[in-house]
């Protein structure tokens, strides 16, 4: 479930218990969701043992001898939060994240003073750094958007600039889910224009509207139903067994990090590391490769080890002079020609 339907049930909950009239018009309008994402939540707090009713007279209640338990947060579970609160404070602006510090500061005021406060000072010794990411607040936009048409089954048009296509793309979207990775945020849907599951990047839609077409998802999809083994993103449609020894220097830091599902990896005696995986697609592993230049050598297969060299030749080119090497190119005085002695027969 997401936090934004959780936070959603929370306020109806909250509505539900107040002694006034709750009707369906006036829940929809307070709550700003259609008819049926009303019906929906209604049977979700029904599924969870909420005890609401509806008469003619009242609406829809609550129940008063309902009430929720209060929350008592340990010291690590306090610590914890303020953790969150830190990491996402970093990147104030990304999709979710105002909601989510504000839920995490009520959480943290229900704690006592004397816990809070102690807990407040063990974090003032914790630092952490922002990252690398994407700089826009035009995705939180579209965040909030698809997070709407996913509750809602609503699909979408939009407008979206892809790298690979020389114009912008006008389709219709029906959203199943959305992913995070690689420091961005994504949507799998069908597109109509493509007749098939796409992965869209939020960043690059230039127009995104809602539209009243509903569509029912496909039972139990999941991010793996189209991404496969790939890398990260793009998968290729065929399967490679990649093998890759990387050097001293960077072996134990390469062999901290799971970077693929598959990833297996062994310390040779000599300090290099080699890995393993199984990939589908060589393009997006090869970049990834280049970045550790001459600390990896490609061992299998042979498809990817052409390739990396190809790159690497190709960056290489753009490196070599246009013109020779001299003394006057590199910005140097030649050196003054000396007169050999003659030395008499």
């Amino acid at each position: 479930m997401s936090v934004c339907r959780v936070h959603r049930l929370l306020r109806l909950i909250a509505v539900l218990q107040r002694n006034e009239p709750n009707t369906t018009a006036g829940l929809m309008r307070e709550l700003q969701i259609s008819r049926r994402t009303l019906f929906r939540d209604l049977s979700a707090l029904e599924e969870a043992g909420v005890p609401y009713r509806h008469d003619r007279a009242q609406g829809y209640r609550i129940d008063k001898t309902f009430y929720m338990a209060p929350i008592n947060l340990t010291v690590p579970e306090t610590l914890g939060l303020m953790m969150l609160g830190k990491n996402a404070a970093a990147h104030k602006g990304g999709p979710m994240v105002a909601p989510a510090l504000s839920a995490i500061y009520k959480l943290i005021a229900t704690v006592p003073d004397s816990i809070r406060e102690a807990c407040g000072e063990i974090m003032s010794n914790v630092s952490v750094a922002t990252d690398a990411h994407i700089h826009t607040d035009q995705w939180t936009q579209y965040h909030a958007l698809l997070q709407r048409c996913l509750d809602e089954g609503r699909s979408c048009r939009f407008v979206y600039k892809s790298p690979g296509e020389s114009e912008e793309i006008n389709a219709r979207l029906s959203p199943y889910l959305l992913h995070f990775t690689n420091r961005a945020w994504y949507v799998l849907g069908y597109v109509d224009v493509y007749d098939e599951v796409r992965v869209l990047k939020l960043t690059r839609f230039q127009e995104l509207e809602p539209t009243d077409e509903l569509f029912t998802k496909p039972r139990n999809f999941r991010v793996e139903d189209k991404l496969g083994a790939a890398w990260r993103l793009v998968p290729e449609g065929k399967e490679y067994e990649i093998v890759l020894e990387f050097t001293r220097k960077v072996a134990l830091n390469v062999s901290e990090v799971l970077w693929h599902p598959s990833q297996k990896h062994t310390m040779l005696e000599d300090g290099r590391c080699r890995m393993t995986f199984t990939v589908d697609g060589l393009g997006e592993i090869a970049w990834w490769l280049c970045g550790y230049a001459d600390q990896v050598i490609v061992k299998q297969p042979p498809q990817l080890r052409d390739r990396i060299e190809q790159m690497l030749r190709s960056a290489l080119k753009q490196y070599e002079p246009k013109q020779p090497l001299t003394a006057v190119t590199l910005g140097r005085k030649p050196k003054a020609q000396t007169k050999k002695k003659q030395t008499p027969t």
